[in-house]
């Protein structure tokens, strides 16, 4: 080791500038604000992943297993984001530290590069099963099954070449992070490593997202499950322009020795990129959740309840100023007929997820009661002929059938007139 003092930079500042070792500038801001809104957003789609697999499909398969490491990689790297953060902050300049400091800030740095390799293996590899079990039938093997196996057999064997590649491309492997080390190799040149590994894995990225698109948009879907496709198309963009922006970073890097300056937009970028993956991952399970979950409903039960108490409020102050209000007896038919005859008025109670139809006789000066339907126009009524139609109701109700359902309507042989949907969720 070299006798090094106290003022010795890293880097040779630029003409002009003085090194700054105490307080350093830096840009912790950009780090502060992307790093906890990442580990949100990959926390709560894990949340879902896990919530859907244990309580609606009661069932853990290979791919959350997977998801699990990589949560469990990421979270490393997310603690070194935060200690990139901490020392010497985000965005620093290597002038402005001091060379015998860089070894202890370029050994997380290097760390954090083979977790992410370890975040990217196991969740693509999910993602890549995941998408067998959606879209080929148990006991199938046709093309898209063999291209998607072909996909994950190349990623795996990509991946764990460029994780043996990084680590041992100096010999020994403290020669990787320390540039005070005396003596060793570095027979693989670990900057030209970093940036074709960087383009492979955009070009990984970019096959992952193409794959299913054919089988997707060729399937004949309704309106809402085309805009949850096209949210985790968005996603799936969203996180190939992350690892290319990360490949434009590693590119930066060679044009300057600020290693550790050029590293920060690296690592933001891995970590944004890491993150839509975990959310297309998880996409599928979480709209499982919102669908066959009863909070969802019972919200939207609540909002309309809300909605129906405004608008019988204002059919109150309508009818207290003289306007037309809800037609009584006498306006559907004659007085005569009223004496005799007796008109209902169904109330719909859907809140527990069954359809109860209770009478109520309308003929008595009832008071409007709380109801889930009402009418959607409130204007003013006027009072028709005997035996018109004053209004009328459309019924509508649908059917979500899974394996948490499938044990409900077993009556109803769902597995025999749907074979194909076995273990499909």
């Amino acid at each position: 080791m070299a006798d090094l003092s106290q003022s010795t930079p890293a880097l040779q500042p630029p003409d002009g500038v003085i090194p700054n070792f105490d307080n350093p500038p830096n840009k912790n801001y950009i780090a502060q604000a992307v790093v906890p809104l990442c580990l949100v957003l990959t926390t709560i789609a894990v949340f879902l992943r896990v919530y859907s697999r244990i309580f609606f499909i009661k069932k853990i398969g290979v791919p959350d297993i997977l998801m699990t490491i990589a949560f469990g990689c990421y979270i490393v790297d997310v603690y070194f984001c935060y200690r990139l953060q901490e020392n010497p902050g985000a965005f620093t300049h290597q002038w402005d530290i001091r060379l015998k400091d860089v070894s202890g800030i370029l050994f997380p740095l290097f760390l954090s590069a083979s977790f992410y390799i370890g975040v990217v293996l196991t969740i693509k590899a999910a993602i890549l099963l995941e998408w067998i079990r959606i879209f080929i039938p148990s006991g199938v093997r046709n093309r898209f099954f063999w291209l998607v196996y072909g996909v994950l057999g190349a990623n795996t064997i990509f991946y764990i070449i460029t994780l043996f590649v990084m680590n041992f491309a100096c010999v020994p492997v403290q020669k990787n992070w320390d540039p005070l080390y005396v003596g060793g190799s570095c027979p693989i040149h670990a900057t030209a490593v970093k940036i074709s590994s960087a383009a492979l894995n955009l070009c990984s990225d970019i096959s992952i997202l193409l794959l299913p698109q054919r089988i997707i948009w060729g399937l004949k879907m309704s309106t809402r499950t085309k805009a949850g496709v096209s949210i985790i198309f968005v996603i799936g963009i969203i996180c190939c322009l992350a690892a290319g922006f990360r490949l434009g970073a590693e590119i930066e890097s060679t044009k300057s020795s600020d290693t550790i300056y050029n590293t920060a937009s690296a690592m933001l970028w891995a970590l944004a990129e890491m993150t839509c993956m975990f959310l297309v991952f998880v996409s599928p399970s979480g709209a499982k959740v919102f669908n066959d979950s009863p909070i969802p409903g019972q919200l939207a039960l609540s909002l309309e309840s809300l909605k129906g108490r405004f608008l019988r409020r204002s059919v109150s102050r309508m009818s207290g100023s003289g306007q037309a209000s809800w037609p009584r007896p006498g306006m559907i038919m004659s007085s005569s007929q009223a004496d005799s005859s007796r008109t209902f008025y169904h109330k719909i109670n859907n809140g527990n997820g069954s359809m109860i139809l209770t009478t109520i006789d309308s003929t008595h000066d009832a008071p409007i009661t709380e109801s889930t339907e009402y009418l959607k126009d409130l204007q003013a009524v006027l009072t028709p002929g005997a035996g018109k139609i004053i209004r009328t109701t459309h019924f509508e109700t649908r059917e979500y059938y899974g394996e948490y359902e499938r044990g409900l309507v077993e009556y109803e042989g769902y597995d025999r007139q749907h074979p194909w949907a076995k273990d499909r969720v």
